[in-house]
């Protein structure tokens, strides 16, 4: 797969990055464990993870919880999940909650509250945010349509346009810090989104999606509007509307063709959107020629897993 920029960055091991943030995630490594008998290694449980990141899950919903609850050929593969992250990148990438039969229901019905207990004065430079870029929004999705425009300003990917500064995978960065960073990989940027819609009083949530060419993925987000759930991508900066104008959640994207459908006919909407904006803004010529072929190849959902973001 493509990527806008190629050049290697200076002493900074990155790991294999494809158009989209697809799974910053080093692709060898493309995996989640939580080895037998219920005990985990630092390899997918850092040490130095936050506590408050942490959940404490029924114990019927184990077997479900990264690799193991993702369809084969993902349990067989080696190492964990997010092999180039560390702290609490690493950790999130090996505990997200598979979406299927026995957990559907779960996750879209008791797994994340939809009420915000956000304390004011704990995410200073969020609320300033949210503040210049939700003001005068009058409903949660348009609140929560401005601050994932935000992210054009306040979080860039690196090789997506608008481009962020190069930065490292392995960064590890805490809420205040990252935001300062100014920029980040798919991950991060999905955790920008979902702290910025927490602070603005919105439920919001992490989603990690793996395609269906069963070796990449991406992470994205959704947030609770309109009484449903509504996935956002938060490198791309686009949504997903059904026919009738609700924004589809992750799970109905999944559910059928015509989903997968929906959800490429607006990843391709966004690129044809992009492919009208400057070089300047594209980051140089050879951004269209990479549009141009996802256009053309887009990729297509296969599965995906949910996971709550705690604040602190």
């Amino acid at each position: 797969m493509e990527q806008y920029r190629r050049e290697p960055i200076a002493r900074c091991r990155l790991p294999l990055l494809s158009l989209g943030g697809i799974l910053l995630f080093v692709l060898g490594g493309l995996s989640s464990d939580m080895p037998a008998g219920g005990t985990e290694s630092p390899e997918t449980d850092p040490p130095e993870t936050p506590a408050w990141a942490r959940e404490n899950l029924p114990s019927w919903v184990a077997p479900f919880v990264g690799k193991q609850g993702l369809p084969d050929p993902w349990p067989q593969k080696k190492g964990p999940l997010g092999s180039a992250t560390s702290g609490i990148d690493r950790w999130q990438a090996n505990h997200f909650i598979v979406y299927r039969p026995e957990t559907a229901a779960y996750l879209y019905q008791q797994y994340t509250p939809t009420k915000v207990a956000y304390r004011r004065g704990s995410l200073p430079a969020y609320e300033k945010v949210v503040e210049k870029y939700a003001r005068g929004a009058a409903t949660e999705r348009q609140k929560a349509m401005a601050l994932l425009k935000s992210l054009a300003d306040v979080c860039r990917h690196p090789t997506i346009p608008p481009l962020g500064p190069r930065v490292r995978a392995d960064r590890g960065l805490l809420d205040e810090d990252l935001l300062k960073s100014g920029g980040g990989f798919c991950n991060e940027q999905a955790r920008v989104f979902v702290r910025l819609c927490q602070v603005a009083g919105i439920p919001a949530r992490m989603v990690f999606l793996f395609y269906a060419d069963n070796r990449t993925g991406h992470v994205v987000a959704e947030f609770f509007a309109d009484g449903r759930w509504s996935m956002a991508d938060t490198s791309w900066l686009c949504v997903f509307p059904a026919e009738d104008g609700h924004l589809l959640s992750a799970a109905e994207i999944h559910a059928d063709e015509a989903g997968r459908q929906r959800a490429i006919a607006a990843y391709r909407a966004r690129w044809r959107e992009m492919l009208a904006m400057s070089d300047e803004y594209l980051g140089g010529p050879g951004a269209r020629t990479t549009l141009e072929k996802k256009l053309a190849a887009p990729d297509v959902p296969g599965c995906f897993g949910v996971l709550n973001y705690p604040l602190p």
